[in-house]
């Protein structure tokens, strides 16, 4: 039958004697214990809660075991179980300090299967192995191990009780220490001095002796003819309790982490000084948990690097002397954490500062950068282009240049900074170019306009007054005078410029209503040496206009012609090329 502890040890140095050819189950390790450092655990790439057995091999042979873990004990195994095998060694605890390594590896599984095999071929009568199974889900439940195959036994000698007992209690406890022997009706009992001589208890004869101090005692047991039938040691330990601070200081710190949501990340061994309190690190073991009843278990224990889950907690705090094995000896405590949340605030993405104002601006100048806090709750640092603005310290700023502005807002009760930033782009009204970009007299009459100014350089432009586009370029229009106006988008000023379209009208009603009475070309207003001629459908000429002046009013010597088309010829310089054209077309004249 295979033997071993009923509690798991976690750490290779403190691993426990496995030996028969039975089952053996145990509670695994559970909640978030990592392994210590040092071994090379092959293929167990996590080594979550993990439990150190050794063995000894008594006869040659191979060895199998079947390693299983379920939620129960006995039960279906339905949890996954990883191992690794170390070996062979002379002894099981020496090789924990150096001899862990990949050579010294004899099989391992980190399959996600809830039964796994070890193998071992060829073992030695003598040899020592170390066997580690880990718990990688970290659920309560129970490994069992079973020798399945081979013809390997292993040794169970040194499972047997020690000459000398020890028990380990806590200070302030009291340990009773029993000699019970058939047939014994005597007994004496004995202390160790300071010289390390035993010293008879005088008045003590019973069975049962109760200790509080921490020494190693002796008892004999006598029959009625007073013979000595056995002799008994024991080593009575007292440990120390340790002594949490009371109250121990709250926990806080500024939501730096992700979003400004009260969540953030909490080193708990930062509180481990505070907490041991002048206790030596190495003697007392820190642990911290969700509540009080898994902190006097525990487990399952939270990481060190722990993320909360509201803005206040409460943290219980386990201080345990590790030196205290069985006895476990500690003291709980807790105290709160809290995240503090940063300055809330926010500001636009980008200003525009307007510069080269003509005064048709429709922003302020300079912009206003707010934050929109109050000054009684926080501090402000302004910088511009990484230069701290030494006199700016309100929550606010008239921002005079452009550049890159930053400002860092300090919680005064908090003490939590954020820092927020901005641009501050430079905007100008436009300086527009206007031009008509096609012939005189074309069918379809075009304005180009184009715009320049300083900094983001963004336009709109609109033909007469009407609706803004974001192109300068006006199709279809008509004759005469226009105004096109440009204006910059982010609202820092207009110009305009007007043009002339060079074409005439269709047809003309002189008949006195002050609508149409008048043909002329419209356009040629400043070609001064620009000549008209008017002529009947048979060629004869009848007036030769000025474009300067209102236009032909449909008579001819005082005689008002009738509704018939007419001809003219004009000779004008052409705007897009400079030279001299002649252009010849007909009109319409109705009554």
């Amino acid at each position: 039958m295979i033997y071993s502890q009923a509690e798991a040890a976690i750490h290779c140095i403190e691993a426990l004697p496995i030996c028969g050819s039975s089952q053996f189950s145990y509670p695994n390790t559970s909640g978030l214990i990592l392994s210590e450092t040092g071994p090379d655990y092959g293929c167990l790439r996590a080594q979550r809660n993990p439990s150190w057995f050794y063995f000894q091999i008594a006869e040659d042979g191979d060895l199998q075991f079947k390693i299983e873990q379920s939620t129960i004990d006995g039960g279906t195994p339905n949890l996954d179980v990883d191992f690794i095998v170390y070996g062979p060694f002379n002894d099981p605890r020496t090789p924990c300090f150096s001899d862990l390594t990949n050579s010294n590896t004899i099989d391992c599984s980190y399959s996600n299967n809830v039964v796994e095999y070890a193998n071992l071929q060829n073992t030695n009568s003598g040899e020592y192995y170390l066997l580690l199974i880990t718990n990688f889900s970290g659920d309560p439940g129970f490994i069992s191990v079973t020798q399945t195959a081979g013809a390997a036994t292993s040794n169970c000698v040194f499972l047997k009780n020690p000459i000398v007992e020890t028990f380990e209690t806590c200070e302030e406890d009291e340990l009773t220490l029993n000699a019970t022997i058939n047939k014994a009706v005597n007994y004496k009992w004995y202390e160790q001095d300071a010289m390390g001589n035993y010293k008879i208890i005088n008045g003590v004869n019973t069975p049962e002796y109760n200790v509080t101090t921490s020494n190693t005692y002796k008892a004999e047991a006598f029959d009625v003819n007073n013979v000595l039938l056995e002799r008994f040691e024991f080593n009575a330990i007292f440990h120390g309790i340790p002594r949490i601070p009371n109250p121990i200081e709250d926990y806080t710190i500024c939501d730096i982490f992700f979003e400004n949501d009260g969540l953030g990340e909490f080193d708990l061994t930062t509180k481990n000084s505070e907490i041991l309190n002048g206790l030596d690190p190495s003697l007392f073991l820190v642990s911290y948990y969700a509540s009080s009843t898994d902190a006097t278990k525990g487990f399952p224990q939270l990481p060190y690097i722990y993320n909360n889950k509201s803005t206040l907690e409460e943290i219980y705090v386990r201080v345990e002397n590790i030196q205290s094995g069985g006895a476990s000896c500690f003291d709980v405590s807790k105290f709160k954490i809290k995240v503090n949340l940063l300055p809330i605030t926010s500001l636009e993405e980008e200003y525009i500062l307007c510069v080269n104002t003509n005064g048709t601006e429709e922003v302020s100048a300079p912009p206003l950068i707010d934050t929109r806090l109050n000054s009684n709750d926080y501090r402000f640092l302004w910088s511009l282009n990484n230069s701290t603005l030494q006199t700016e310290h309100d929550a606010f700023l008239f921002a005079e240049k452009e550049g890159d502005y930053s400002v860092e807002i300090t919680d005064k009760v908090s003490g939590c900074t954020t820092m927020i930033t901005t641009v501050v782009n430079v905007s100008s009204p436009p300086i527009i170019s206007v031009k008509v970009t096609t012939l005189a007299f074309a069918n379809n009459h075009r304005i180009e306009a184009s715009a320049t100014g300083e900094g983001n350089e963004e336009f709109l432009f609109s033909l007469d007054g009407g609706l803004w586009q974001e192109n300068g370029v006006f199709d279809n229009v008509t004759f005469g005078e226009h105004e096109i106006i440009s204006r910059d988008k982010n609202g820092c000023g207009k110009s305009s410029k007007k043009v002339m379209v060079i074409d005439y009208p269709n047809y003309f009603t002189p008949n006195g209503d002050g609508v149409n009475d008048y043909w002329n070309i419209v356009g040629l207003s400043h070609q001064y040496q620009a000549k008209i001629y008017l002529f009947d459908r048979y060629g004869k000429f009848l007036k030769q206009i000025d474009p300067l002046n209102m236009g032909w009013d449909g008579s001819y010597n005082g005689r008002l012609m009738k509704t018939d088309d007419y001809w003219f010829t004009v000779e004008y310089f052409e705007p897009a090329s400079g030279k001299l054209n002649t252009y010849k077309a007909h009109f319409t004249l109705k009554r």
